[in-house]
């Protein structure tokens, strides 16, 4: 990025965030592993560079996952379900997979203080910080594994992916959960939300166990055939959300699925 190109950049966010966004890129100057800085009154740990800030402004910036942003009655739909949960006695649980840093999980908890959030990450160097930002909220539950359709092993990869990491299925490795397993540490916990971003293994996700469609209100997911042309790697979703009545959305690369209840 030249010069000029960061100058607007940082221009541009000092505009939607304020001026202590800036406070991001201290750590360059202080050695500290992440700098606390504060978005509409919500404090988030990032590290310096760009890959942290990138998910802070899709999520806080973007409004990627808000789903008032686009569509209002489709809000009003999840909300009400998300009350009708919590009326019911149960606990509305946000499975984050590929939750990165956190910043999605901080969202989701501000925009539904009842629920429960899981967040799953297999990469350690983004872990640490996940686990920083799960302290600054409650109810936040940060997982070191990956997620898959049954348990196993994977091992990861991270370098020269830029912000990427990938996870491939190994005899030993870093332990794999389950989607159903992530709804069900939460006490009367009741699925609500699957937010999936995890880099081209939703093929292995939805390859198999996917009985939770059934019960979750709304899936906003990444796909990553443009990431792995050739490879299919969303193939198995497709057939897995085609077996349910869900309504589909798009924001930028974001794919949100909301499942007609007739309930409500």
């Amino acid at each position: 990025m030249s010069v000029l190109d960061r100058i607007r950049v940082n221009l541009q966010d000092i505009s939607q965030f304020g001026p202590g966004f800036l406070w991001r890129h201290s750590p360059r100057l202080s050695g500290a592993k992440t700098a606390l800085i504060r978005i509409n009154g919500q404090p988030i740990h990032v590290r310096a560079g760009e890959s942290d800030v990138a998910a802070v402004r899709q999520v806080f910036g973007f409004r990627h996952y808000d789903m008032a942003n686009g569509v209002p009655e489709i809000d009003y739909r999840v909300t009400a379900r998300y009350k009708a949960i919590c009326d019911r006695g149960g606990v509305p649980v946000i499975v984050d997979a590929g939750a990165n840093i956190g910043a999605a999980a901080l969202w989701f908890k501000r925009r539904y203080p009842a629920s429960a959030v899981v967040a799953i990450e297999p990469d350690p160097a983004n872990y640490s910080v996940l686990r920083m930002n799960a302290d600054l909220t409650d109810a936040v539950t940060p997982i070191e594994a990956a997620i898959g359709s049954s348990p196993g092993f994977v091992s990861v990869k991270s370098e020269g992916m830029g912000w990427a990491t990938q996870t491939v299925r190994a005899e030993n490795g870093l332990r794999i959960i389950t989607m159903q397993e992530a709804f069900s540490t939460i006490k009367n916990g009741v699925p609500f939300i699957a937010k999936v971003d995890i880099e081209g293994f939703e093929s292995d996700l939805f390859s198999d166990n996917t009985e939770w469609l059934a019960e979750t209100t709304v899936v906003h997911i990444e796909p990553h055939d443009w990431m792995m042309p050739g490879k299919g790697t969303s193939l198995s979703f497709q057939k897995a959300i085609a077996a349910h009545s869900y309504e589909l959305f798009l924001a930028s690369e974001i794919i949100t699925y909301v499942r007609l209840i007739s309930d409500e």
